[in-house]
């Protein structure tokens, strides 16, 4: 049996990844003004030197207000790798081709197939072969990997790997390395902070100070091995800034994300300030109560509910939260969920049509700003851009994601009640 395993999660992998390289190619499919960001950014490394990329204005002869990077150092190193590579392998060509957009989406996709390897290995050892590799074969088909990754050219699959590697060292009780593990993430996209409350709880309930200080000091020293070359150079108040940058960089009730706030945004996503008020509290502060209110909910099931899976519920359940309440989320903040929550759909019912419900309007969440934003290349960020049909389409789809989550806190809530998950 374990001969045949093997053979069917290779065969899994080469599938994903065949789709996932067959998709790379068609520009048509990504968001050209994103990808091409990385590859100006990567190409200015080049030409001005990796620790100058945050100081130094991009210099192509062909754009111009090219926008500094807002990435933090570790996918840097990977947009300079890529550059190199589009120069070694097409002497002479510039950024835009075929080849250099495969380049910029091929490291995502390497991540993404490591975390169908990754989710494997999890559930066999909880719920055996035939759940691994069903979990397996729904993350290499599910239609926001799929969509993002190959199509888009996003690179939210990179954190999302580092992510659920954080969850199962914490399931491991190697505390040390789920801190090393949490920092990449975090450093890869911030938005993995969603995160940073489950391991804090796990750390001080199950360590004492010592390998309390052990851990921090590894989530420390991994920061400045990811960020030393620009250490090295006297750089460092210039990562400071991209993480001072980021709470604040998008000012509005809902940055086209299909959650509780685009209730309220009308489909003008840029037409409206979270500071508004609502019963006189302005949006951003009632957002960051919701979900300060959603973590407490969630490490109080950590704490209450007994299963072997309880970590990937609440960590899925963080990321939902995450997504849901605060002001300013992007649509691809909610990406790392699907991942944290599939370690636990042998066990548990309710998580597999939240999963197949969730990839539907998800999906249509990331289609709808897709369309919107290849169709208005050249003026994206325009004051009031209007996504699609609002009271037909986007805020039906929201309306949706916001019961969806109503829904896994009900469930939730049983299973706090009942002391056992049904």
């Amino acid at each position: 049996m374990r001969k045949h395993y093997a053979i069917l999660l290779v065969s899994i992998v080469i599938f994903a990844a065949a789709v996932r390289f067959t998709l790379a190619p068609n520009l048509h499919l990504e968001a050209r003004e994103d990808v091409l960001l990385f590859q100006l950014w990567g190409y200015s490394e080049r030409l001005h030197g990796l620790t100058n990329a945050y100081s130094a204005d991009v210099g192509h002869p062909f754009f111009r207000n090219v926008p500094l990077p807002n990435y933090l150092p570790p996918y840097l190193y990977i947009l300079y790798a890529n550059d190199w590579l589009r120069t070694f392998l097409q002497p002479g060509s510039d950024i835009g081709t075929t080849l250099a957009s495969v380049i910029a989406k091929t490291t995502p996709i390497f991540f993404e197939l490591g975390t169908i390897l990754l989710l494997a290995a999890i559930v066999r050892r909880k719920a055996g072969e035939r759940w691994a590799l069903i979990t397996a074969s729904v993350y290499a088909v599910l239609p926001p990997t799929l969509f993002v990754t190959a199509g888009w050219g996003q690179v939210d699959t990179v954190n999302t790997f580092f992510m659920v590697l954080c969850v199962w060292f914490l399931e491991r009780r190697q505390h040390l390395w789920a801190s090393v593990a949490f920092t990449v993430a975090f450093f890869v996209k911030m938005q993995s902070l969603a995160l940073l409350p489950l391991l804090i709880y796990e750390i001080v309930r199950y360590g004492n100070w010592k390998s309390i200080l052990r851990t921090v000091g590894a989530g420390f020293a991994a920061a400045i091995l990811l960020t030393a070359p620009f250490l090295l150079h006297g750089k460092l108040l210039d990562v400071l800034s991209v993480m001072t940058a980021a709470p604040g960089s998008y000012p509005h009730p809902s940055a086209n994300a299909f959650n509780v706030w685009w209730l309220f945004s009308g489909g003008h996503w840029l037409a409206r300030s979270d500071m508004e008020t609502i019963l006189g509290v302005p949006m951003v502060k009632i957002g960051a109560v919701l979900f300060f209110a959603a973590v407490a909910f969630a490490l109080w099931f950590r704490h209450r509910v007994k299963h072997p899976d309880v970590l990937w519920l609440t960590a899925a359940f963080l990321a939902f939260s995450f997504f849901m309440f605060p002001t300013q989320m992007h649509e691809r903040y909610l990406f790392p969920f699907f991942a944290l929550l599939l370690p636990a759909i042998a066990a548990h019912r309710p998580a597999r049509w939240l999963t197949a419900a969730l990839s539907i309007t998800y999906t249509w969440n990331l289609l709808v700003v897709f369309i919107i934003i290849t169709h208005d290349q050249g003026r994206y960020g325009t004051p009031g851009l209007l996504l699609g049909n609002f009271w037909g389409g986007s805020f039906i789809v929201a309306l949706l994601q916001v019961a969806l989550y109503v829904g896994m806190g009900v469930w939730f809530w049983k299973m706090l009640h009942q002391r056992r998950t049904p």
